[in-house]
């Protein structure tokens, strides 16, 4: 079997969707299955092939012109579709936003072969979470001309649809009406041989890992910190992420002790878990967050806001603590117990990271892939 997985950016870019076809290349490979990646060469030397690290995972890298409203990378893959979609079984598309996926629809409304849309959250955002110019012009341009239109084409026209999320299915019914045979929820995964407890390394952060933005509840975040600090001066926040809210990161470290890492290398994650009692997620809107997956790996508390598909990974409360977004009260407070509660924390550790490895390993996952991949082509 051989698949084309289609990426808007790079495998070796630190976006979720990008880490999920990284690692599926790898975990598929592990089965016999050859799997290639099409993809930009955003940010990268301009090379048109190469190949990833020491997997020996085949990058096709096309010419990458641009970004289409700041988040869209924009670059031609129609003439190698064209040209090359036979040489494939299955053509396996990842997140509906991306000019890449919409190139993918439009070569299987002319040719019939298999093609797979697999969505990593943003089924669904509100224009009046957005906080910059930018922001607010990329979501009313999605929701009032792209999904409208060649979004729920783009979703109408896969042989088989998988989400990350649950929550992302329900949205595809009930806002886009979009009803469908072939839709699997098949969670993120984590490879929890990297991802792991470290036993010598210090615990006394909460810390927040994410794009600095209104979407991602950073404001909520450091509203919350803010209360902590009031009670209690000797606890330390980290912060790992750019973004639009960066300049009121600064002004809040003036008072609070917020350490504070622009980027930090995906394979690096793990010490930086390590070093977190918490791990205070503020999202508005989250599809499934591989974060808290692979926080949970590592063994961190779980405190995050009850959205999108984050209740289908932090279920009941010896998984974490959810709370709504609008009662910021109750999450400084569990942040401010459990973080002096060293007992609790270390029993949440091992039944965590048992709960990931049984739910969310990559062979699991890799496992329930392949079965898709196997009944598209029956």
């Amino acid at each position: 079997m051989k698949i084309l997985q289609i990426s808007a950016y790079p495998p070796d870019s630190l976006g979720g969707s990008e880490i999920f076809c990284r690692n599926l290349a790898i975990n598929l490979k592990t089965h016999g299955i050859k799997s290639v990646i099409l993809t930009s060469n955003y940010n990268s030397n301009p090379r048109k092939k190469r190949y990833f690290d020491k997997n020996g995972i085949k990058i096709i890298n096309k010419t990458y012109f641009g970004n289409l409203l700041g988040i869209n990378p924009v670059f031609n893959i129609l003439p190698f579709l064209n040209k090359h979609y036979r040489d494939y079984d299955i053509i396996h598309s990842h997140s509906y936003i991306f000019f890449s996926t919409a190139q993918a629809t439009i070569m299987r409304m002319m040719y019939k072969f298999p093609l797979i849309l697999h969505l990593h959250g943003g089924v669904q955002t509100d224009y009046s979470y957005a906080t910059t110019y930018s922001e607010k012009l990329q979501t009313l341009f999605k929701k009032y001309f792209f999904d409208k239109s060649i979004g729920k084409l783009i979703l109408k026209m896969p042989d088989s649809l998988i989400s990350v999320s649950q929550f992302d299915l329900q949205t595809i019914l009930k806002v886009f009406k979009v009803k469908r045979q072939n839709s699997y929820w098949i969670p993120n995964a984590v490879d929890v041989s990297k991802f792991k407890i470290i036993e010598d390394i210090e615990r006394k952060f909460i810390t927040f890992i994410g794009r600095l933005s209104y979407i991602k509840g950073f404001d909520l975040f450091l509203k919350i910190i803010e209360k902590i600090h009031k009670k209690n001066q000797n606890i330390k926040f980290l912060v790992v992420g750019e973004g639009p809210l960066y300049g009121m990161l600064q002004d809040f470290k003036k008072r609070i002790p917020i350490k504070h890492y622009h980027r930090v290398p995906h394979e690096r994650m793990k010490e930086i878990y390590n070093e977190s009692k918490i791990l205070l997620n503020t999202s508005r809107y989250e599809g499934m967050s591989t974060t808290i997956l692979e926080a949970m790996a590592c063994g961190i508390y779980i405190i995050a806001s009850k959205v999108g598909g984050t209740p289908e990974i932090v279920k009941d409360e010896k998984y974490g603590y959810l709370f709504e977004i609008n009662k910021l009260d109750l999450a400084s407070d569990c942040c401010l117990k459990m973080y002096k509660n060293q007992n609790t924390l270390e029993k949440f550790s091992k039944v965590s990271r048992d709960y990931v490895k049984k739910q969310f390993s990559w062979e699991i996952i890799t496992k329930k892939i392949i079965k898709i991949y196997t009944s598209l082509l029956e």
